[in-house]
């Protein structure tokens, strides 16, 4: 049975120089993949000609399509990007994609092959729409083992209550330190100008008591990344130290998640994985899009790491 199970979209992004298949969720599961784990991925695509190179990454990295819903009256999920002269990007997200009506009942039937102390991964995307909405928040009711939600905020496309609906549900949760201050904001604390570990303390408050919630995961950049316990004590922190040649920042915060996942699930100390994690999505960086050209670059970014050993998570 396999540890780790991720849902949400998988899409092609168009940028200007080409598509590129992405989804945040499913870079996450395909780091997974290429790190040694063998996630479920938990999605729906359409029966068109921008399926083909989706499916074609499960099959690179060597994952099951047995979570993959093919919907034949729905398109498969699309992004226009614009890149912006900084180099970061605005993204513009087509609706009415297959990802937006995963059904339940297929995909409660896929998620059986997840080990009963698995993870659950999702994001905070597909909750747009109500039937993923329906389907996304019954798994992460319904699962017994632990859950990651990443906010990864899209602002106009989910409503702050679904969002929370999916956050209440999350023994860790992954923000950005502007995402942190709009939960903190959201759950009526202070706002933007709150030093960080204020806004981190009234979240955990405000979310903890007699919900799941064990660990805040904060990444800052450059910065590097934060961890803080239920109590809203910081635990750890950890920044990359090698010199980052910037090529983009598609997908960073998805590789930092993707190696706390596959942290959590081998037990390696906090500290340690945050480091792994800002180290991994610097390389990411470097990179033209969220996941490399080539395989052999995990093998290159990932030489000094212990091999994988899964153990018992968080």
């Amino acid at each position: 049975m396999t540890r780790v199970a991720v849902f949400g979209e998988m899409l092609v992004d168009l940028f200007d120089s080409g598509p590129v298949v992405g989804g945040a969720p499913f870079n996450v599961a395909r780091h997974l993949a290429a790190l040694g784990h063998a996630p479920l991925m938990l999605s729906a695509v359409g029966a068109d000609a921008q399926a083909q190179p989706v499916m074609a990454e499960l099959d690179r990295y060597r994952m099951t399509r047995e979570g993959v819903q093919v919907l034949a009256a729905c398109p498969t999920g699309v992004v226009d990007v614009a890149t912006r002269p900084d180099r970061s990007h605005s993204f513009s997200i087509r609706t009415g994609c297959a990802w937006d009506h995963i059904a339940l009942p297929p995909a409660r039937a896929a998620v059986s092959a997840l080990a009963p102390d698995g993870w659950l991964y999702s994001g905070t995307l597909a909750l747009r729409s109500p039937v993923s909405a329906a389907t996304g928040l019954a798994l992460l009711r319904q699962h017994t083992g632990p859950c990651f939600v990443d906010l990864n905020w899209r602002e106009g496309h989910v409503a702050p209550a679904q969002a929370l609906a999916a956050v209440r549900l999350a023994r860790v949760l992954k923000v950005n330190d502007e995402e942190l201050a709009m939960l903190s904001n959201w759950l009526g604390g202070p706002g933007p100008q709150a030093p960080l570990a204020d806004a981190a303390r009234h979240v955990l408050d405000s979310l903890g008591g007699p919900g799941p919630l064990a660990l805040l995961l904060v990444t800052c950049g450059a910065d590097g990344a934060l961890a803080f316990d239920a109590a809203g004590t910081r635990v750890a922190q950890g920044r990359s130290t090698r010199p980052v040649q910037l090529v983009d920042t598609v997908g960073a915060g998805d590789s930092f998640a993707a190696v706390v996942l596959a942290g959590l699930m081998r037990g390696w100390p906090l500290a340690d994985t945050l480091v792994r994690a800002t180290d991994f999505a610097a390389h990411v960086c470097e990179v033209r899009g969220a996941v490399p050209a080539e395989l052999q670059a995990y093998a290159d970014w990932t030489r000094d790491w212990p091999a994988v050993q899964d153990q018992k998570g968080l």
